[in-house]
């Protein structure tokens, strides 16, 4: 009898040399929401998905209870994919406001954790706070200092 982690070790360091297929189907997964996030319009499978799971919404905002089992899959393991990357905004529909950075070195939310608590929508993108060049953000209340 052998751990399952001794069994996928390598022979040279006493395992049998088998391919831990779950930590090998979660990567296959993981390159797939890579693939979603960088896709061109040439890419049929990803347009083709994005039609008919995203509406027009990035993987890591959709809840992922339905559908097959491929994009039951991705949605159990996306959460991994925003741990360490940094997003360009471009044009902002794609990217987070309070969860993914995209300013700074950390989400806004950990770097504000009391605006974070006051904003009435947290799951919003860039784009839906950007407008004309002015930031519309709101707050379940007012954030002014009172009187002058």
């Amino acid at each position: 009898m052998m751990k399952w982690e001794n069994v996928c070790l390598p022979k040279d360091f006493g395992g049998l040399g088998i391919t831990n297929t779950r930590i090998f189907n979660e990567s296959i997964l993981m390159k797939w929401v890579w693939r979603l996030y960088t896709s061109s319009e040439d890419d049929l499978c990803c347009q083709l998905l994005k039609q008919k799971y995203l509406k027009r919404k990035p993987i890591l905002c959709q809840k992922g209870n339905r559908g097959s089992q491929f994009w039951r899959g991705l949605n159990k393991i996306k959460h991994g994919f925003s741990w360490g990357a940094v997003f360009e905004v471009k044009d902002g529909k794609s990217t987070r406001f309070w969860e993914d950075v995209w300013r700074g070195d950390i989400p806004l939310k950990i770097a504000y954790p009391k605006l974070y608590e006051l904003c009435n929508d947290k799951t919003r993108l860039v784009s839906d706070f950007y407008d004309d060049g002015e930031w519309y953000i709101s707050f379940r209340r007012s954030l002014g200092g009172g009187r002058p």
